[in-house]
């Protein structure tokens, strides 16, 4: 059965209908091959995590004190911010617990007698030996927890040490300390806030002082106390001089229209018919023009004659443009004519008569005056506009004037009520000054009897959960970063070609013509089967085997294979066509004095150059030394085509072992020349990159990719029950029977 050819297969198909092509999957077998960087990552982190918690996170014992604040402070007379019902509550106890963090009350904690008596003054338990030391201020702030008490009006203030009265101690001068700071606090604000208001009284009486002077002296400028009304009386003014204007300037223009028609009247008595026969007058003219008709014809005629002038400028008289356009010229002034006597017609038989203006003196004698009266209210126009102008500036200047007054009696209005309000302010705090304090201790601290949280436990489940995790992280990155081939789920990842199976480390000593290992030998046969399912098992096949790289086993894979084939009943011919670096002919104990090299320099004939092997139907033809004026161009000219040709009708299959694809085109040329290319990849060897690259370059050259071989899998666990065959006589004899 004859199988379709990979590179009839879209790319874009390939790639949708292989899972593989997205990535290699991700496994625990893959995993495993980082086991021991794993195990390293693990009890490195265990081993210096573990003994950490054990020796400087030893248990912690919780004093706490209560602070009570008040949401409501009874007023003496006045109601200020300092009494009556706090708002925002819950905010104000957030702030104080702020407070009591602050840098300031915990300093005030660190400079007590009582508190640098304490061990936990004294020593720092909370950082390595040898590391330095933090600042007791920091330590007492991460030490400290402070929390309001839901729906209560009373905060906790607990403290975590490793001595049971330090924390007692710790936690009291904290609260004293906070209560005493308020009321510190307190006073200061009271004292500030009443020079503060004292001060700002002086401002603001000066601050209205100044601005009344200041209005008085703008005032003065407009000459009256109502800036407002000053401002209404000049706008007033300024549209009757606006509305005199317009008048004067519609009568200018009437006065020029009515000079402008005398004039035409005039110039149109003055015109008579003169020249030639058949001239029109204007005034025909303009009658002529308010029939469609003719006004068509006239563009026409003209468009006509424009078009002649351009030709006999182009051209000359000569030419017989000229002469088309000269007739289409006297055609369309005749059509013109015809149209002009048509409307002489109508007109005669209709009451259309001319009129004609009168002649008379009196005309040109009366457009005397209307000029000088034109040129009058010319005058009058612009002496207006000036006044206008005038009267404008001094419009806007008074609007001015009149807001920076109003902008003075606001702002005097503002200065005067907040004067007001401060001199009231300073009446209320001097007598609400006296009222009780808001915030108290309601309860100083219990010294604790047993410790609060003892967490060396559950550190230690954390710490192997965290080495646990890191170590699998560095497995799974170091998998990623991996860009070797080492397994068939990667072979598929990296060639888009079907992956034909595996082969078990070779030794490197091995007779591989030898060899009947049961696992090689079943191995080999399943590249064989998959090989034979892609070819045409019906003609002679010629197969190339290649690699991407160097030192990938593509030699050791074409022995194998070209036995297997020969084992089956194919006759076989193995061809050595790596002529760079030959080694068939030393590990198969071969004569290597001529071979492929002196039958493609045409100085021998195949009979002499091909080897029987040990292996029944299956022939071997080294590539021999080569001759000091070979030529690698041998295998592109033709020679090996021939070669190829006449083996064909020999044997069934033809194996190339060629160089590899990446360092020299030998591959490429003979990819092109063979029916199939097998690619050879050495697990743990052949570079993802590498593979792609070569399977590009082969596709490039015209071979066809008929699959990829994975050589140096350890791949006992898959055939774990193998062994289980020979036990019923399925050994070495029945393989070479098959």
């Amino acid at each position: 059965m004859v199988r379709a050819e990979l590179s009839d297969i879209p790319e874009d198909r390939w790639a949708a209908s292989d899972p593989s092509s997205r990535g290699p999957a991700f496994s625990a077998g893959m995993l495993w091959r980082s086991k021991w960087l794993m195990l390293g990552t693990f009890v490195l982190i265990c081993g210096a995590a573990i003994p950490y918690v054990w020796l400087f996170l030893p248990p912690t014992y919780d004093a706490t004190a209560i602070v009570r604040v008040s949401p409501v402070i009874t007023r003496i007379v006045f109601k200020t911010e300092d009494n009556g019902i706090v708002p925002l509550y819950r905010s104000y106890l957030n702030t104080q617990v702020s407070i009591i963090r602050s840098p300031n009350v915990l300093q005030r904690v660190l400079d007590r007698e009582d508190v640098r008596r304490t061990k936990w003054y004294t020593r720092d338990d909370s950082v390595l030996p040898g590391s330095v030391p933090s600042n007791p201020i920091e330590r007492l702030g991460e030490a400290l927890s402070i929390r309001p008490r839901r729906n209560t009006e009373l905060i906790d203030v607990s403290i975590v040490t490793q001595d049971a009265s330090d924390a007692k101690v710790l936690v009291d001068a904290v609260v004293d300390e906070y209560r005493r700071y308020i009321d510190e606090s307190a006073k200061e604000t009271s004292l500030h806030r009443f020079e503060t208001l004292r001060n700002e009284q002086v401002s603001l009486q000066r601050e209205i002082d100044g601005l009344v002077a200041t209005k008085f002296n703008l005032s003065n400028r407009l000459g009256t106390t109502g800036p407002e009304e000053l401002r209404l009386q000049l706008t007033t003014h300024l549209s009757s001089l606006e509305a005199e204007r317009a008048a004067l300037e519609r009568q200018l223009a009437l006065a020029q229209w009515e000079m402008d028609m005398r004039k035409s009247s005039v110039e149109d008595e003055g015109r008579v018919a003169d020249g030639s026969a058949g001239a029109v007058s204007n005034q025909a003219v303009q009658r002529y023009s308010e029939d469609p008709e003719w006004r068509g014809l006239s563009i026409k005629a003209e468009m006509i004659r424009h078009q002649l002038a351009l030709a006999r400028q182009e051209y000359g008289e000569a030419h017989p443009r000229i002469k088309q356009l000269v007739s289409s010229v006297g055609h369309a002034e005749r059509l013109l004519r015809q149209r002009e006597a048509q409307l002489e017609m109508r007109w005669e038989e209709g009451p259309f008569q001319a009129r004609s203006v009168s002649n008379s003196p009196v005309a040109v004698v009366d457009a005397v005056p209307l000029d000088r009266q034109a040129k009058r209210l010319a005058r009058h126009v612009e002496l207006f506009g000036g006044e206008i102008d005038g009267q404008r500036r001094k419009v806007a200047e008074a609007g001015e004037i009149a807001k920076q007054i109003a902008q003075y009696n606001e702002e005097i209005r503002y200065k005067r009520e907040l004067y007001d309000a401060v001199r009231s302010r300073i009446a209320q705090l001097e007598l609400e000054s006296n009222a009780p304090a808001r915030i108290s201790v309601a309860a100083h601290a219990v010294q604790p009897s047993k410790p609060s949280r003892d967490r060396r436990l559950l550190l230690t489940g954390m710490s192997v959960g965290l080495a646990l995790m890191a170590a699998l992280g560095v497995g799974y990155i170091r998998i990623s970063m991996d860009s070797k081939i080492r397994g068939p789920g990667e072979v598929r990842y990296a060639v888009h070609a079907p992956f034909l199976g595996q082969l078990p480390p070779l030794p490197p000593s091995a007779n591989l013509m030898l060899d009947t290992s049961p696992l090689l030998m079943e191995s080999v046969r399943m590249v064989r089967t998959a090989l034979l399912e892609r070819l045409d098992q019906n003609t002679s096949n010629v197969v190339l085997v290649t690699s991407a790289s160097s030192r990938a086993g593509k030699t050791s894979f074409a022995v194998l294979l070209a036995r297997s084939l020969a084992m089956l009943g194919r006759r076989t011919l193995l061809v050595e066509a790596d002529l760079r670096r030959p080694s068939l002919a030393q590990r198969l104990n071969l004569a290597s004095e001529s071979g492929l090299a002196a039958l493609l320099m045409g100085s021998t004939a195949d009979e002499s150059v091909i080897v029987r092997s040990s292996v029944d139907k299956l022939d071997i033809l080294a590539a021999g030394e080569l001759p000091e004026n070979f030529s690698a161009e041998l295998l592109a000219n033709g020679v090996l085509s021939r070669c190829l040709a006449r083996w064909k009708e020999s044997y069934d299959f033809v194996l190339l072992d060629s160089p590899p694809v990446l360092p020299v085109a030998d591959a490429r040329i003979l990819s092109s020349q063979a029916d199939g290319t097998i690619l050879v990849l050495r697990s743990s060897h052949c570079r993802r990159a590498e593979v792609a690259q070569a399977c590009t370059d082969l596709t490039d050259a015209g071979g066809r990719l008929v699959g990829a071989v994975l050589v140096g899998v350890p791949i006992g666990s898959v055939y774990g029950g193998y062994g289980d065959y020979q036990s019923y006589g399925i050994g070495t004899r029945v393989l070479e029977k098959v």
